[in-house]
């Protein structure tokens, strides 16, 4: 993740250089970007999650689960000219709905459970400098934040409010925009997001020891799920330039 960060920091320091050095007429086309955009987006993302799970009986099992995820949403935000060539583009983009990112399937029905993340949302500034008079390249960075939940082998739900189930990091990306003279433009992007550790207590019959006869089940669901999320993405957006 360091080197991710460091190479879109160098990414950010050759955009603000080149505004500095693309100051021609031919290239000044910030205006062409500026105002309030609308667009839908669709993404393939690689969720996963790095962690460790610690049974009823306190034995540690480490491991990464994830998932391969298309997914689709929506983004608004607007591009504020600085300059001839760089502006700066400030929004949020959603999305919608939930996606399995794992799963567990005892035979027994003792140990099944899933995980999903659902409402995933990211606030963002993006720096850009435009190349032509439509085109521009762009860096990321973002707040991100969204829902991780996990379902034990009854249907229920295993985060409640004593957990760590909110997800909440950062986001890091480069991409291009390219606009036409209608308004209508495309932007392509890939980018990560590292998200803080989450962790979930109390999975019933998640390993060790089944429920002793007559015991109390908040002495024997001590089974705790944790890790640190990574989602790694690229996507097409279209939309319109008001």
């Amino acid at each position: 993740m360091k080197a991710i960060r460091t190479k879109i920091c160098a990414y950010a320091v050759v955009l603000l250089a080149s505004l500095g050095l693309a100051t021609t007429p031919s290239l000044a086309g910030s205006g062409d970007f500026s105002g309030i955009y609308a667009a839908i987006h669709a993404s393939v993302n690689g969720a996963g999650i790095d962690g460790t799970h610690t049974d009823s009986n306190d034995e540690v099992t480490g491991g990464m689960v994830g998932a391969f995820i298309p997914a689709g949403g929506a983004e608004i935000g607007v591009n504020i000219p600085i300059g001839d060539v760089f502006f700066m583009g400030i929004g949020v983009t959603q999305i919608s709905g939930q996606a399995d990112i794992a799963k567990g399937d005892d035979f027994k029905d003792n140990n099944d459970f899933s995980m999903t993340v659902s409402n995933l949302r990211t606030w963002y500034i993006q720096p850009s400098v435009s190349l032509w008079d439509n085109s521009a390249f762009f860096v990321k960075i973002g707040n991100a934040d969204g829902q991780f939940d996990v379902y034990d082998q009854t249907g229920s739900e295993a985060c409640d409010p004593t957990d760590q189930c909110e997800l909440s990091g950062k986001t890091y990306g480069i991409g291009t925009t390219t606009i036409a003279n209608n308004g209508l433009f495309i932007k392509t992007e890939a980018g990560v997001t590292s998200y803080d550790s989450i962790q979930v207590e109390g999975l019933r019959n998640s390993g060790g020891a089944n429920n002793p006869a007559g015991a109390d089940a908040d002495d024997w669901d001590t089974a705790v799920i944790e890790g640190n999320p990574m989602l790694a993405y690229g996507s097409v957006t279209i939309g319109f330039k008001f």
